[in-house]
């Protein structure tokens, strides 16, 4: 006998559709059709999500506490897609939004988030995407057990069928001899429309059929990580090489501030400052990559001796140490270009990001360390903290810390980016005009250029409703 195929593979479920969610399915897609024809995010966009978030607990039956808690969380982040008008914030507000109706469908039956390996959160990403793919022909289960009323319809439909044609040429010839019987016939149909409407509704259909069925799904057992495993020796030497690589970083680092590489830098034709300001975006990808390795080979690497095990604990907590000064490098560097340039959203974002990935480096060294032994809570840790942020970002409003910290560097250096100002979102708008007492008349004339241009009238579509562009048109209203 062959080896059975893994649970995350399988489409089993523990129940058949029925009417309701048939229902909650074609309301979903009527709520993405107007959310998505829109083209923009807004109240719509808002209470689609919200809407899947609460049919996944009423009628995907969500028993456990965790997946109600989970649904909750998306229908959270669903709330700000009408509330922020910012793109750094709309689209991970969806991404998370989404990856937590997924999560919550996918431990419904069995499983947590605090106890969910990488080798686990996988294997649920690639079983919930099955079961969403399945979702339409699941739901629409209720319609194909009514054989016998759609057997009572067949003659009523192959009678259409064959008048069909004939009242298409009778029809024709009757338009052709009477202009106003062909007015009725003239229904101005916009194809191109009906077939997007059609589209958005079967996403919409299709996302929230899935989601009720990966619901329904048969309970996943605990996906342990891939028998194969790399030797210990291959393990520890891939980790001492990145500690001899990141050690050297470090001795630069120091003969840089002793003023020891002085010579180095002239023959490179590079100044002190311009090296201080430079290289931080490069220091956070290594940062980045280096975390993705050695969560994988703490993973992969068979350890099954207590020499292997210290001797990689050393090497991998010494590469935590080593990435984490490169973070704080990265981190002044930016600083430093900061106070030069000014401030962006992408440069704010990699503070941010710097900071992030500093946690999960202490959460990882933790987990290396034995903390928790007997629970796999290093995903589930580094996820709620990642979305603890976003929250906070939110909450926060970065385009306006981004705007409020470049007046304040415009009042101390007289440099302003108008430029760049003018492309922040409606959540910038009331920060920038309220900064008039800050500015020399010259720089709050530079600021009304890039502000007033923007509409001072809102009027939308009710799913394109956003409150912090109709904020930004109310501001303009009065300021400029």
């Amino acid at each position: 006998m062959g080896t059975p195929a893994p649970t995350w593979t399988s489409l089993k479920v523990t129940a058949e559709a029925a009417w309701p969610a048939l229902v909650a399915a074609l309301l979903a897609g009527l709520i993405a059709d107007q959310t998505l024809r829109s083209g923009t995010f807004g109240l719509g966009a808002s209470l689609a999500v919200a809407f899947i978030a609460v049919a996944l607990v009423f009628v995907g039956r969500l028993q456990r506490l965790e997946s109600r808690l989970l649904a909750g969380a998306a229908a959270v982040f669903a709330v700000w897609l009408s509330l922020r008008a910012s793109p750094w914030l709309l689209w991970p507000d969806l991404a998370a939004g989404l990856i937590l109706l997924g999560t919550a469908g996918s431990i419904a039956p069995l499983g947590s988030l605090l106890n969910m390996g990488m080798a686990e959160s996988a294997a649920r990403g690639f079983h919930a995407m099955l079961h969403v793919l399945a979702g339409l022909v699941w739901v629409v289960k209720p319609i194909t057990r009514m054989r016998t009323s759609l057997g009572a319809a067949a003659p009523v439909a192959r009678g259409l069928l064959i008048a069909a044609p004939v009242a298409a040429l009778l029809a024709g010839l009757l338009a052709s001899a009477d202009p106003v019987f062909a007015s009725f016939l003239n229904f101005n149909l916009d194809v191109g429309r009906l077939l997007a409407d059609a589209f958005f509704v079967f996403a919409g259909t299709l996302a929230m059929a899935g989601l009720l069925r990966l619901a329904a799904a048969e309970p996943l057992e605990r996906v342990d990580g891939p028998m194969w495993r790399l030797g210990p020796v291959e393990g520890l030497v891939v980790l001492a090489v990145l500690d001899a690589i990141f050690a050297a970083f470090a001795i630069a680092q120091a003969m840089a501030a002793a003023g020891a590489a002085g010579d180095t830098l002239r023959a490179a034709g590079i100044t002190y400052s311009d090296y201080a300001r430079s290289g931080f975006f490069q220091l956070l990808w290594v940062a980045g990559i280096t975390l993705v390795l050695l969560v994988v080979f703490s993973r992969i690497t068979a350890l099954n001796q207590a020499s292997s095990r210290r001797a990689f604990l050393v090497l991998a907590e010494t590469a935590i140490a080593l990435t984490l000064l490169i973070v704080a490098v990265a981190s002044m560097r930016l600083s430093l270009y900061e106070s030069a340039y000014g401030f962006t959203m992408l440069r704010l974002y990699s503070h941010l990001f710097a900071g992030l990935v500093a946690v999960i480096y202490l959460l990882l060294a933790a987990d290396l360390g034995g903390l928790f032994r007997q629970r796999r809570w290093f995903v589930g840790a580094a996820a709620a903290i990642a979305l603890t942020l976003l929250i906070a970002l939110n909450v926060a409003n970065p385009e306006a810390i981004v705007a409020r910290l470049n007046i304040d560097h415009a009042a101390v250096t007289g440099k302003l980016d108008p430029q760049y100002l003018a492309e922040l979102s409606g959540d910038a708008v009331p920060t920038l005009l309220a900064s008039r007492p800050q500015l020399q008349p010259a720089m709050w004339s530079q600021i009304l250029g890039a502000v007033c241009g923007g509409p001072r009238t809102y009027s939308p579509t009710p799913a394109a409703f956003n409150w912090s562009e109709a904020d930004a048109a109310s501001a303009r209203r009065k300021g400029c």
